[in-house]
């Protein structure tokens, strides 16, 4: 597969996993934290298949905050950073768009949900902070490892970090399009990928 495909098509999965879920479990009638678990168990198990298929085809970002990362220490070039992010994003709206037409809702539909709250951007620095260590240090100690390694991270931030942990600015982005209740609106996503992209430039700085 196409290195630029692979991204399109994890971050399309990602956000089938992470906006899909709650229709089913709504629909089920399900209490809400009973709906985060399965948000969360769902969207660390995509993320364990995508990155054990793709990794070895485009690195298996499917986040424009590791694209950028990886930019900024020198193992990837502006041409695929651009591309890779444009893919992630057109990826994660496409992947929202498919949930809401399986479901029967419009394709788009705006969030309404505000969480640009100081203390949920600190839960978001901090969730994106912690994926990006998590991949670098992975990386150099346990390559084999960084599908399940990414996978129970992003399960556990979910539960214990304010923000439930966005971490990935295409993600951010392609939820302003569902007024689910998993969505972000758009007065939110601006310091979102703020502190998201601080998170990058912090660990970029300070781990060589």
């Amino acid at each position: 597969m196409n290195k630029y495909i692979a991204e399109f098509y994890g971050t399309f999965l990602l956000l089938l996993s992470i906006v899909g879920t709650p229709f089913i479990m709504t629909g089920m009638n399900a209490p809400e934290y009973l709906t985060l678990l399965v948000i969360a168990i769902a969207a660390s198990s995509i993320l364990f298949c995508n990155i054990s298929l793709f990794m070895k085809v485009s690195g298996a970002h499917f986040n424009p905050a590791v694209s950028l990362m990886m930019f900024l220490r020198g193992n990837l070039t502006f041409k695929d950073f651009s591309i890779y992010s444009l893919m992630q994003i057109l990826g994660g709206i496409s992947g929202v768009i498919c949930v809401h037409l399986m479901f029967g809702e419009s394709p788009i539909t705006i969030s309404q949900i505000d969480r640009s709250g100081t203390n949920i951007l600190l839960g978001e620095f901090i969730a994106t902070l912690g994926l990006l260590i998590v991949i670098i240090h992975g990386e150099k100690f346990l390559p084999s490892s960084i599908p399940i390694l990414v996978g129970s991270y992003i399960l556990s931030a979910t539960f214990f970090t304010s923000s439930t942990c966005f971490a990935n600015p295409a993600v951010t982005i392609s939820r302003l399009f569902t007024n689910s209740g998993v969505g972000i609106d758009s007065s939110s996503i601006l310091v979102f990928l703020i502190v998201e992209i601080l998170a990058v430039l912090v660990v970029s700085k300070s781990i060589e």
